[in-house]
């Protein structure tokens, strides 16, 4: 198994609902810390006309939806040519869709395919990786939001989305070593219609993602101005 250096953490970007300054933020986080490996937590698009709650009818339709969202992941394609990601409950809607009409897994396309996504673009369930410092370290979109309990359970470090308002990292410790526990938050924009669902909690999405540097996490808030929009000297 490669060791890596520097883990660079994309977290839910939901397409094409995405926070408008996503890929220059994630731009200037790829040159600041040149990344040996991409992780995507999940969540890559939103798939909002296609959900199994109720949608919004100010909003695109499916194929619109789709296509905006293949139009913005190109350029992140291009900034970032090789990702694993993890499989997420907003990415594999089509697949789940089809599995409530009791259609088979293998009459839809791969999401390579779907998305127009490059070779370089590989989806796992979940994802585990050894870091430079010889510890492991798991990624998955969400499975509980109780902090530090994944890490405990799985016994190695941890990341996770899905949790748009958890950004945190949690330590502890067994008499084998130090581990962690990282929530990386969010890339959203929290002004979009596809997120009113949102508006009745008292917590709001955390604009940012992390990065895990020699075996240690790191979160990167996007810090915001009044209007929303990233201030970019504040990285």
């Amino acid at each position: 198994m490669a060791k890596y250096k520097t883990i660079l953490v994309i977290s839910d970007t939901h397409f094409p609902y995405q926070h408008p300054d996503t890929l220059e933020f994630l731009r200037r986080l790829k040159a600041s810390y040149k990344p040996d490996k991409v992780v995507h937590i999940g969540d890559e698009i939103d798939g909002h006309a296609i959900s199994f709650y109720p949608t919004d009818p100010d909003l695109l339709g499916a194929s619109d939806e789709l296509q905006l969202a293949i139009d913005r992941l190109k350029c992140l394609y291009k900034l970032f040519p090789n990702v694993d990601l993890v499989e997420s409950n907003h990415g594999s809607l089509v697949y789940r869709k089809g599995k409530v009409m009791g259609l088979p897994r293998n009459y839809f396309k791969s999401y390579n395919e779907i998305l127009e996504a490059p070779k370089g673009w590989k989806w796992h369930f979940d994802l585990t990786l050894e870091m430079s410092d010889g510890n492991q370290v798991y990624f998955t979109h969400g499975k509980t939001a109780a902090a530090g309990k994944l890490s405990q359970s799985m016994g190695m470090c941890t990341v996770q989305g899905h949790y748009h308002e958890r950004f945190e990292v949690i330590y502890w410790a067994n008499p084998n070593g130090l581990y962690w526990d990282m929530r990386v938050g969010c890339l959203v924009d929290d002004k979009s219609l596809a997120f009113n669902y949102n508006n009745t909690n008292l917590k709001r999405p955390i604009v940012g993602t992390g990065v895990i540097i020699n075996g240690q996490p790191k979160l990167v808030p996007m810090i915001l101005d009044r209007n929303g929009r990233w201030i970019k000297r504040l990285v």
